[in-house]
C-alpha cells in the first residue's frame, strides 16, 4: 500500500503528533522526557527549526513547529529513531516503538496557529490528567518566562502581553478537530459504566475504593482509567474525590 502525500503548509509550520505503537507508554520517568526534550532542541537548532510548542504524554506527544517539509521530514525521522534507540536499550526492549510515521497537519493562518496552541497545551486536561498550567511537560511554562528552547515571541505577539495568553487558555476547548494521537480513544457510555467497573475491579467490591489504604486505592483508579472510564464517572462511581483521581499516574 502506498502511503498518501503529506499535505504542504504555505507558512512551512506543522503540527506533528506521533504515539507509540499499540498505544504503548514511550516515556516511563522524567529522565526519559528530559532525553526527547534534549534530542528535539538539539535537531531542532541543527535544522534552524523553530519550536513553537509541545507536549509530551504518556504514549505520545505533540509538536508545532516551522520547518519546510522535506526538512521536517527527515528531523522527525532522526528525532524519532535516537529516541527509540534510546529507550530499546534503557529497556532492554527490541521492536519499533513508534506506530508508523509521525501525522502531521499544515498550519496555515493565525487563527488555526493558536487553535493548535492551546489544543497542545491543553492535551493533559483534555485526558483528565493534569491542569493545564501546572503539567510540567509541555511548553505552556515557557510562555510564562521559564527558561526553554521554546520559541515563544511569536505567539505571544499575537496577545497583549503574558495575561491574554494565560486569559485565552482558561476556555478548554473541547470541539477543536485537531490533529491527534488519541482521537481513537473508546469512551465507556455511562449507562455502561458500572458494569465495566465491576469487571475491571475483580472481586474489589467499587464500594470499597474509596476506604482502601492508598497504594491499593490507586491501583483501583488506575484499573478504571485502563479501561477507558472518565474521572468524572470514576468519581461517582467510588466517591473518591476528583482532585485525586486526576494525580494517579497510569501506568
Amino acid at each position: 500500500m502506498t502511503r498518501s502525500a503529506r499535505r504542504q503548509s504555505e507558512s512551512n509550520i506543522y503540527h506533528v503528533v506521533a504515539r507509540g505503537v499499540s498505544r504503548c507508554i514511550i516515556f516511563e520517568d522524567d529522565a526519559d522526557r528530559r532525553c526527547f526534550l534534549d534530542d528535539l532542541e538539539k535537531l531542532a537548532r541543527a535544522a534552524s527549526a523553530r519550536v513553537l510548542a509541545w507536549c509530551l504524554m504518556s504514549n505520545h506527544y505533540h509538536i508545532l513547529i516551522e520547518l519546510a517539509l522535506p526538512e521536517l521530514s527527515q528531523m522527525m525521522k532522526a528525532l524519532n529513531s535516537s529516541y527509540a534507540g534510546f529507550f530499546n536499550t534503557k529497556y532492554d526492549r527490541v521492536g519499533h516503538l513508534f506506530q508508523g510515521r509521525f501525522k502531521s497537519e499544515p498550519v496555515d493562518s493565525d487563527e488555526y496557529l493558536l487553535t493548535v496552541v492551546r489544543y497542545i497545551h491543553q492535551n493533559p486536561e483534555r485526558a483528565e490528567i493534569s491542569p493545564t498550567e501546572t503539567y510540567a511537560w509541555s511548553s505552556y511554562k515557557d510562555y510564562l518566562g521559564a527558561t526553554g528552547f521554546t520559541e515563544t515571541s511569536f505567539v505571544l505577539g499575537m496577545f497583549d502581553g503574558i495575561d491574554g495568553f494565560v486569559e485565552f487558555h482558561r476556555h478548554l476547548d473541547m470541539t477543536s478537530a485537531c490533529c491527534d494521537a488519541g482521537r481513537s480513544r473508546r469512551l465507556v457510555a455511562d449507562e455502561n459504566a458500572l458494569l465495566v467497573a465491576k469487571a475491571a475491579l475483580g472481586s474489589t467490591p467499587i464500594e470499597a475504593v474509596v476506604g482502601l489504604d492508598r497504594a491499593k486505592r490507586d491501583e483501583a483508579i488506575r484499573q478504571l482509567r485502563r479501561v477507558h472510564l472518565s474521572v468524572r464517572q470514576i468519581e461517582r462511581l467510588t466517591g473518591v474525590s476528583r482532585g485525586i483521581i486526576a494525580r494517579v499516574r497510569i501506568m
